[in-house]
């Protein structure tokens, strides 16, 4: 019986194959996009979750001073720990990523390895799975390290690593293990571990720094909060009496701005919600999945009610072949069933090619952007019956009109060839389709006009006034030596013609590196700065527009004290007025103030900064080059870098750091832009095949006024109206909806565009040039018609 209806099935599809090509082609295209969409956020959700007991592992986190939520928190705190009940095991790790370290085999040198440096506790907390060594002695002495296979290869060119040794930072390090290859993410992203036995004593002092990441398993899962209100005891115990300086009782005191507050995290969150400061890298990004989850919903609505609309109007061609099988004997259940599963077969069919098409956008997403996606729906699957589920669901959707409205019909007048209009009252199927097909071009213009104001927000950022000079600027590794004498290096470049300054520093602008200093105003006020610890020449180097009393000089430079502040933090300490001379912080004295200038994120609003001198943190030298004489200069600075530093003269332009950042806001925008251009294809595609459903049906009409005396402009007219009409409908019904998804897009940003009048014309005109180009083919095909042929029929 199955299959008799299947037979059926297919050769209905074959008897309206403009239809069903155009039906299964746009529900192919949605749920294409739906499912790599789909896989993007469900492997989001997989961070973490290789840990056997990832629902058992928190991170101990800090809020210091009013420094904001750090991932970092105080070394005393590992010596607390057995005053929170259930704590099983903990570890202390670090991580090393500046591009002066580097790890060495033989010739070959690797510069800024991700490296982990670990207390022994970490293979207890954190089950990673070695495919060669043992955990349990593979981290418990001086000089070990464990690799992951990816740089194993790229070292040591194989994967039998397990007692060889190679140099760290001039130190031999030998490998004790390597890590196994894992399908899952974690947001402990590094190229290989090492030993770090460096566990300092408690001493009271340590509860005003905070250094190093904390884990703790618990023996079972339990509430963050339970464990926040033990952290509190300890707060209260042991950091109030050091760091408290004010009439406060430590209730008082943990709700004040100068506290020390430890805080719980589930490991599941780190990657999950917004950064605190100093993490790890860049997690994930809420207001980006947030983004694609209402884009994905958006195109799986456009292509379901596609499907719907273009299945209701082919079957309403199908009368004469509904009363044939009435008069042979089918009941209407069989009529429904029919219905039903077509609409199922063409939902599957569209469902495989979905699959396909998703595995090819993945893997072009993957060549242009890198591994964006890592799994696959064969990976995974577990989602081939999420799949099938909504096979059905959609399939059932789509057919639920023709099954039981139209398997209803009489008889007699579908054999006699009248139309189905004639036969049932098909103004509740009109309204339905018309109401589908504005619920999908409101979508499409929604999506429109986002497109519109994300191109624009992309331009903004990127001709923003960043407040210095960011180009020609080489930065340089810099490892400083004993014997070092940077006056000196600095005087042999600026001999080199082209030259123009060189500044010794620890810190450039964009290279999501995080220093900050956390200074008391007040008993009861604290603020946090942005350090930038440079010399005497870092102002000349990124052109900095000193605004008020002058960049500290060479002979300044005997006390870290002299500082110089930017606009922001000038007004955040209270400083207006005449901020030269003054002192805060009962250290700190102001030389001189600076233009606000780009910190680090083009979402946020430039903080507080300040720019001091301490001799013994400068890892990086910044060159300024004259642009007309950049290619002569680079084959001199390497010569003169050989010479005094005896290595590879390594560089990368500061400019660079600014690209990145850019591409990851572009590569948002990037992923709108071409997933609005696909939901905008699916929804042509239906008010094509509705275009070409209305021309059939109103052939006898064009006919007669064509006799008339209509000309084909009039008969493109009015077919065209109609469809007009209903975008114009959704392009009005997007528009509060955009205004509020756009709004709450741009609010992320600190700098950014207000909504205008001209975005949603531009975007209004573009929905009607698309539906109107769209629907032009079949308007000038009806305007065509010889009436002979067309009243003959009749």
């Amino acid at each position: 019986m199955i299959g008799h209806y299947l037979k059926i099935s297919l050769r209905a599809i074959r008897k309206s194959p403009l239809l069903s090509l155009l039906n299964i082609l746009g529900l192919s295209v949605g749920l294409g996009c739906f499912l790599v969409i789909t896989l993007y956020l469900y492997q989001e959700n997989t961070y973490e979750k290789g840990f056997s007991d990832y629902d058992k592992i928190y991170r101990i986190e800090e809020e210091f001073l009013g420094m904001g939520r750090s991932a970092s928190s105080t070394p005393n705190l590992q010596y607390k720990l057995d005053e929170i009940p259930g704590v099983e095991s903990y570890v202390r790790l670090n991580i090393t990523a500046d591009r002066s370290s580097w790890a060495a085999l033989g010739e070959k040198k690797l510069r800024s390895p991700r490296v982990l440096k670990s207390t022994e506790g970490l293979f207890d907390v954190f089950d990673f799975k070695l495919a060669q060594g043992n955990a349990a002695t593979a981290l418990d002495g001086p000089h070990k390290v464990v690799l992951t296979k990816e740089y194993a290869q790229k070292l040591f060119d194989t994967e039998e690593v397990v007692g060889k040794t190679f140099q760290y930072q001039n130190e031999e390090v030998i490998v004790t293990g390597l890590l196994d290859a894992t399908t899952y993410r974690s947001h402990l992203s590094f190229d290989f571990i090492c030993s770090d036995l460096f566990n300092p004593s408690y001493a009271d002092g340590r509860w005003w720094m905070i250094a190093g990441y904390l884990y703790v398993k618990m023996n079972e899962q339990v509430e963050p909060q339970d464990i926040d209100n033990r952290l509190d005891e300890i707060a209260k115990t042991y950091a109030y009496p050091v760091v408290n300086n004010s009439q406060l009782t430590k209730d008082e005191w943990l709700q004040s701005a100068n506290k020390v507050q430890f805080f719980a995290k589930p490991i599941r969150d780190i990657h999950l919600k917004e950064d605190v400061e100093f993490e790890f890298s860049v997690n994930g990004d809420p207001q980006s999945r947030a983004t694609l989850t209402i884009i994905g919903v958006f195109i799986l609505i456009i292509a379901v009610i596609n499907f719907m609309n273009l299945s209701t109007a082919k079957s309403s061609l199908r009368t004469k072949e509904i009363g044939v099988r009435k008069v042979m004997g089918t009941s209407r259940r069989g009529l429904v069933i029919q219905f039903l599963l077509e609409s199922v077969v063409i939902t599957l069919l569209a469902a495989i090619i979905g699959a396909g098409l998703c595995e090819l956008f993945i893997f072009l997403l993957n060549q242009s952007l890198g591994e964006v996606i890592s799994i696959s729906i064969i990976s995974y699957p577990s989602l081939g019956g999420l799949i099938l589920l909504g096979v059905f669901l959609v399939g059932f959707l789509a057919g639920v009109y023709p099954a039981f409205y139209l398997s209803s019909v009489k008889i007699i007048p579908l054999l006699k060839g009248m139309k189905l209009g004639q036969v049932l009252n098909m103004g509740n199927a009109r309204v339905l389709r018309n109401s589908l097909v504005v619920v999908q071009f409101a979508a499409s213009s929604t999506l429109i006009i986002g497109v519109y104001f994300v191109y624009h927000q992309l331009q903004h950022i990127k001709q923003l006034d960043i407040g210095f000079d960011k180009e020609q600027v080489l930065v340089v590794p810099y490892t400083p030596q004993k014997d070092d004498d940077r006056s000196a290096i600095r005087n042999e470049l600026l001999k080199i013609p082209g030259v123009e300054a060189a500044s010794f520093t620890s810190r450039m602008p964009a290279e999501h590196s995080a220093n900050l200093l956390s200074i008391m105003l007040s008993a009861e006020e604290t603020l946090t700065l942005d350090v930038f610890q440079a010399d005497p020449h870092f102002a000349d180097v990124l052109n900095l527009n000193v605004i008020e009393g002058a960049w500290f000089a060479e002979d300044q430079m005997q006390t870290d004290s002299l500082v110089v502040l930017n606009e922001s933090a000038v007004n955040a300490i209270g400083l207006e007025g005449n901020p030269i001379g003054q002192v805060f912080g009962n250290y700190w004295r102001v030389v001189g103030v600076v233009e606000n200038f780009f910190i680090d994120n083009y979402r946020t609003k430039v903080g507080p900064a300040i720019m001091a001198y301490d001799p013994k943190t400068p890892n990086q030298l910044a060159i300024k080059l004259n642009a007309q004489s950049l290619v002569d200069a680079l084959p001199k600075l390497e010569a003169t870098w050989d010479d005094l530093r005896g290595n590879a003269f390594e560089f990368k332009f500061l400019d660079e750091n600014f690209a990145s950042i850019f591409t990851k806001e572009k590569q948002n925008g990037d992923a709108i832009i071409v997933f609005t251009v696909l939901a905008i294809f699916i929804s042509c595609l239906g008010l094509f095949g509705l275009a070409a459903f209305a021309a059939d049906q109103r052939q006898h009409e064009f006919g007669i006024r064509k006799v008339l005396g209509a000309n084909v402009r009039d008969i493109v007219h009015v077919f065209s109206l109609d469809f007009i009409k209903l975008v114009l409908l959704a392009f009005i019904v997007s528009i509060p909806v955009a205004i509020y998804g756009v709004n709450l897009w741009l609010d992320t940003y600190a700098n950014r565009i207000d909504l205008s009048v001209i975005g949603f014309v531009v975007a209004g005109v573009c929905a009607l040039a698309i539906a109107f180009a769209t629907i032009l083919f079949q308007s000038l095909k009806a305007g065509r018609l010889n009436p002979v042929e067309t009243l003959r029929n009749e």
